[in-house]
């Protein structure tokens, strides 16, 4: 979960997949996010965004011209009829605005993209160092043959970013393993990574002094 709730790692990580252009632009930019809410156990981060069709056609991929999308979804949004300032999103007043991703513990997260559609994931541990990774996409039902094209683009995207950020999944659990380093610290754009831990520390202390008392 943590590969996933921290975004600063997409400059660096996503941006090789991008065209040569963007990609500099992007690692040059960095990345801060704009707002942090920390709610009970859950937690939510929002992130600014791009605008794709504003962008000059040497940092786009030709099918997402083609198209008209990408991994932030359809160029094209739909209209929801509400006013997304007033449905608890974009809290920062990000323009453009990207996402916001709402952490909801234990083992559950909702991403809301500026786009006008979102996606879940689900976290489902088989072992101490396995798990299950589920992804699903929610789109307004298209009305069109391009319509749907461009929310399939979307989702082809989204598998191959997800698969970016999951790729260093294995060689971090090794490393953690190895029992070399024992300390590992965190900056302030992780904080989202410190409260789940922190929470999950808190949940399994109470479930051991549930253990002891019933004894």
């Amino acid at each position: 979960m943590d590969a996933f709730q921290e975004f600063y790692h997409a400059p660096i990580l996503h941006a090789k997949q991008t065209p040569p252009d963007l990609s500099t632009s992007m690692q040059q930019a960095g990345f801060e996010a704009p707002a942090y809410t920390i709610d009970g156990p859950h937690r939510v981060v929002s992130t600014a965004g791009v605008h794709p069709w504003t962008l000059p056609p040497n940092m786009l991929k030709p099918m997402e011209i083609i198209t008209r999308s990408g991994l932030f979804g359809p160029w094209d949004a739909p209209d929801l009829g509400y006013d997304q300032k007033a449905a608890g999103v974009n809290p920062a007043g990000c323009d453009p605005w990207g996402l916001d991703s709402f952490q909801i513990f234990p083992n559950f997260v909702i991403l809301v993209w500026g786009q006008s559609w979102y996606l879940t994931y689900h976290y489902w541990p088989t072992s101490y160092n396995t798990h299950v990774f589920e992804g699903t996409l929610y789109f307004v039902p298209p009305k069109t043959a391009r319509e749907r094209l461009a929310q399939e683009i979307a989702a082809v995207s989204f598998k191959e970013y997800g698969l970016q950020d999951a790729n260093t999944l294995e060689a971090t659990q090794r490393s953690l393993e190895s029992r070399v380093l024992q300390r590992f610290p965190l900056n302030d754009q992780e904080v989202l990574c410190r409260h789940l831990h922190k929470v999950a520390a808190e949940w399994v202390d109470e479930y051991k002094k549930l253990e002891e008392a019933e004894v």
